[in-house]
């Protein structure tokens, strides 16, 4: 039976050859007789079917812009990553080795400058072997041709099609479009058009499109500079781009290099002595890979990732993802963003310096993100992780600075870093920073009733989990006293801001914290300030980025802006997409900011941060917050020019504390290593604060007037 099966192949497979050889033949006769012709000559013979009807095909093709790469860039134009699905790079055809030119027209079309796109004699000739050798069949296809077929795949990928048969696997009826395209293209471009185009289009294996982005792949050299062995090594590629790439096979591909120098010495291309010169060459590759995304940003790959997921969910780059995805990886895009490089540079080094993101034993984490308060602009935003999805202590892809919506970790309890919330509705409410309040209490009654106008009743009662009501404690003892609002805010006194409190409205608290934009990092929720521990920064995880914008209107005088990484995207032709425009609206008065900022100044002077003082006196204000235990740790901080959130905590471990951890270099382990906002989180805000906010604005806040200054209450 076996037997009788094959018989039955071969004789189907037979079968098949002639009736490829009988349509060949056709196609070959059509193009001989009807369109190598004279067109007087053609217009004589179109009462013939055959012709009439190959005639009638589409003879133009759109010639639309091929696939490029889109580069991010910072704001003095630094590349920070790439985003393809074809490494391209196309140059002009002067900017192409002759060696290389020389190199594909011998083994791939050595009749290229005599044909008028398409070859009767290669036709003939492939179509005798396909006969005799089914298994190691020809396409004949010219450079016009192959061509033909690169555009067409690759317009179909652009536009999210799949790659019809006309562009890759071709019957006897695609290859005739295909000659018809070919040979309008020829009527169309000029043969060094041609070569251009093909050169520029043509896979050399892995996502390396045409001759320079593969130059720069293999040598790191230019497309001008390939010599006869390199450019014979790109052109024997072509034919198979995978199976002859010289990283992945180097043998196979030295023998199709040598292919390649033997038939340029048949056309005399070369000579015997550059012949057996380039045979004696090793392929001495020296790979310059060009990596697609931001896990090969050298630098920011995090914000690469903000400005990703930013760009994925704007319908100014495509209706769907998958078109904004083509949009970013094809569309030829330069993508220019805020982020500042000198910042980011600094904002690396001492996220890094705090601890290494290569030394980590107790895998403690630490990030900082800062922007302009003036118009929201990112001016740096780093961790001191590897921005990498592989296992590893090190490794994540996760954002600590934003929510879980831009490819974030959701933010982290903020500790006394949200207590300025409280004062600024204390201000709001008309009342003074040096009004004395009561600060001896630290329990309040199960039946206290807390004003809460937006709960039903308008009020609210704290029974605790014991039932005998809220309790809480100062991180230092001797505090319980009357003291003056701005003092108890400036040293971070827990009693102080519930006696606060206690004479607001919770549900004000909340509103205003809304205002400022204060959401949950992980469900995007207001803060419920009804809940007391919220008032502590204990009841929901907050964003890094989400508190410097906040503190930023503070530093603005109560104007807020939208936070914003892309200032302008054009593609290679000019063509530019809507990107949002600086959006800044009032939040809060401009007499709250002015109050919050004489308090919070006086944080880095004499209050919990004054260790950590940037040498701008009346121009920069702070805030440090530390949460139960010590488990996240802030210095949230700014100047007028600069908004800087600094954190240093645990990421996956939240509820572990970071005293007796190392940290920085420090060994860790005893009772007397305790940490605090001032302690890492701050020397790393006031190191990075000192180097770079300078570089804006540093001019002294204004002063509030004198009824945020007095003691009415």
């Amino acid at each position: 039976m076996a037997s009788r099966k094959n018989s039955d192949s071969e004789s189907t497979s037979v079968f098949g050859n002639v009736v490829a050889f009988i349509a060949t033949a056709v196609v070959a006769g059509i193009v001989a007789a009807g369109l190598l012709v004279p067109p007087a000559a053609a217009v004589g013979m179109a009462s013939n079917a055959s012709i009439g009807w190959f005639k009638s095909l589409p003879d133009e093709m759109e010639m639309g812009p091929l696939s490029r790469s889109s580069t991010v860039v910072a704001r003095d134009g630094t590349e920070i990553a790439t985003f393809f699905a074809q490494n391209r790079e196309p140059v002009e055809l002067k900017d192409m080795s002759p060696n290389m030119q020389a190199a594909i027209l011998a083994i791939e079309d050595r009749e290229f400058y005599n044909h008028g796109g398409v070859d009767p004699g290669g036709i003939v000739r492939a179509m005798g072997n396909n006969i005799l050798r089914p298994s190691a069949r020809q396409g004949a296809s010219t450079i016009t041709q192959q061509y033909v077929n690169n555009l067409l795949i690759d317009q179909q990928v652009r536009a999210g099609e799949q790659a019809s048969t006309i562009g890759a696997d071709k019957g006897v009826v695609d290859k005739i479009k295909e000659i018809k395209l070919a040979l309008s293209m020829e009527q169309e471009m000029s043969k060094d058009e041609i070569l251009e185009g093909y050169l520029n289009i043509v896979l050399f294996g892995g996502q390396n499109y045409g001759v320079e982005a593969a130059a720069q792949y293999f040598w790191g050299i230019p497309a001008s500079e390939l010599n006869i062995q390199q450019s014979a090594t790109l052109a024997g590629m072509v034919q198979s781009p995978n199976y002859y790439n010289p990283q992945v096979n180097p043998e196979a591909s030295e023998q199709r290099r040598n292919l390649v120098l033997d038939t340029m010495l048949q056309t005399g291309a070369i000579n015997e002595q550059q012949h057996d010169q380039a045979v004696a060459a090793p392929l001495d590759l020296d790979i310059h890979a060009s990596n697609s995304g931001c896990t090969a940003a050298a630098t920011a790959p995090y914000f690469c990732d903000y400005v990703q997921n930013e760009f994925m969910q704007s319908e100014a780059f495509g209706a769907t993802p998958d078109e904004r995805l083509a949009t970013l990886q094809r569309g030829g895009l330069t993508i220019h963003t805020t982020l500042d490089m000198k910042a980011q540079r600094v904002a690396e080094r001492e996220v890094n310096n705090t601890q290494p993101r290569d030394n980590n034993p107790d895998n403690v984490s630490t990030a900082l993100v800062s922007l302009e308060p003036e118009n929201g602009h990112i001016a740096s935003m780093a961790q001191n992780t590897f921005y990498s999805g592989a296992e590893g202590d090190s490794n994540t892809t996760y954002n600590f600075n934003v929510d879980t919506t831009m490819g974030g970790a959701g933010g982290f309890q903020v500790g006394s870093t949200y207590k300025p919330l409280t004062l600024a509705q204390w201000i709001n409410a008309g009342k003074g920073v040096k009004a004395t309040i009561d600060a001896r209490r630290t329990h309040y009654p199960a039946d206290y009733q807390w004003r809460a106008s937006c709960l039903p009743g308008g009020v609210k009662y704290e029974p605790g989990d014991d039932g005998n009501g809220f309790e809480f404690q100062n991180a230092e003892r001797g505090y319980e006293r009357q003291m003056q609002v701005d003092y108890g805010l400036y040293n971070s006194i827990n009693s102080a801001l519930f006696a606060m409190a206690a004479d607001l409205d919770l549900c004000d608290i909340g509103k205003i914290s809304e205002d400022l934009g204060i959401h949950d990092g992980k469900t995007g929720d207001p803060v419920d300030t009804t809940i007391l521990s919220s008032l502590l920064g204990g009841s929901v995880d907050i964003a890094p980025m989400t508190m410097a914008r906040a503190f930023s209107a503070f530093a603005n005088d109560g104007v807020m802006c939208e936070v914003r990484s892309m200032t302008k995207v054009e593609d290679f032709t000019g063509k530019t997409y809507d990107v949002p425009a600086d959006k800044c609206e009032r939040a809060i008065k401009e007499e709250v900011a002015q109050g919050v900022n004489y308090t919070l100044n006086q944080t880095l002077t004499r209050g919990s941060g004054w260790q950590r003082d940037i040498g701008l006196p009346g121009a920069s204000a702070a805030k440090t917050g530390t949460t139960d235990n010590s488990t996240q740790t802030w210095m949230m901080g700014y100047t007028k020019g600069l908004s800087t959130a600094s954190w240093v905590g645990n990421y996956e471990l939240g509820s572990r504390s970071l005293n007796g951890l190392s940290i920085g270099g420090r060994s860790g382990g005893t009772d007397t290593d305790w940490v605090d906002g001032s302690t890492y989180a701050g020397a790393q805000w006031q190191n990075y604060m000192r180097e770079v906010a300078r570089d804006y604005d540093t001019s002294q806040f204004s002063d509030p007037p004198s009824r945020v200054l007095s003691t009415n209450k």
